[in-house]
């Protein structure tokens, strides 16, 4: 998967960019430096990494295992630490996260290799172990996801408000759980995470509005609850492979 793109989260820029020139050696994109706790998750959210190389000691008011842990709550993205601490306390705390790696500074390019290529392994085929689709769950009996009335509810609510914020918190209290458990469930039924699969239908409106209306592109990205034309322009090319604008003269 040499093609995977990878955001680094590391509050020396020296070591940053030692580690970006590694990455880009290898074949993977670097899609942004985070040098600050504070920016990491909107980063995350804007560009959908593949994998998240993981600083623990940051600046800012939160540190990499904070971060590592809502990272894979929210977004089911693979973290490696790449860090100078293993004492016990933080080993026992990084692990609660149920990280991808753990690479220790000094590091090795071949160390960091490693690591990246059986992350992105084990992700992948944990999507291929996850690759249900809300009709197959729709026939069951809901014990491997969520139960068939409350997938149908939740994928109905999101489909009507696409252009509202669509928080995990709402949704979970669309069906009457809590936020954590309804994440997991959501993802076994549909094999996405709850934002990846807002995006992915957020995407699809905007294919169909490009192609069955006059709206402005900056009216589209609105209608399909995107931030601004810019926030469209970044998931529907990763989706779809091609700029909006060049969807809308095929």
């Amino acid at each position: 998967m040499a093609s995977a793109r990878i955001l680094i989260v590391e509050d020396e820029i020296l070591v940053a960019r030692e580690i970006e020139s590694h990455l880009h050696k290898m074949g993977y994109e670097v899609v942004s430096i985070a040098v600050t706790s504070n920016t990491v998750i909107q980063q995350v959210t804007e560009s959908m990494p593949d994998l998240v190389l993981m600083d623990i000691n940051l600046q800012g008011s939160q540190d990499g295992i904070k971060l590592a842990g809502e990272i894979s709550d929210r977004f089911q993205i693979p973290v490696i630490y790449i860090t100078a601490y293993a004492d016990d306390s933080t080993l026992e705390r990084a692990k609660l996260t149920n990280p991808f790696g753990y690479v220790l500074k000094p590091f090795t390019p071949q160390d960091l290799r490693v690591a990246i290529e059986l992350a992105l392994f084990r992700q992948q085929t944990g999507k291929q172990e996850l690759s249900i689709t809300p009709t197959d769950i729709l026939s069951t009996d809901g014990v491997s996801g969520l139960p068939p009335t409350k997938l149908k509810i939740i994928l109905g609510y999101i489909q009507e408000n696409l252009n509202q914020e669509l928080s995990l918190e709402t949704l979970a209290t669309q069906v009457g759980m809590k936020s954590d458990y309804f994440a997991r469930l959501f993802k076994l039924s549909t094999g996405k995470s709850v934002h990846q699969y807002i995006i992915q239908q957020r995407v699809e409106r905007a294919r169909h509005l490009l192609r069955a209306s006059s709206l402005t592109i900056a009216d589209i990205a609105l209608e399909c609850g995107f931030a601004n034309p810019s926030h469209l322009a970044l998931h529907f090319k990763r989706i779809v492979g091609v700029a909006p604008k060049q969807f809308r003269h095929f």
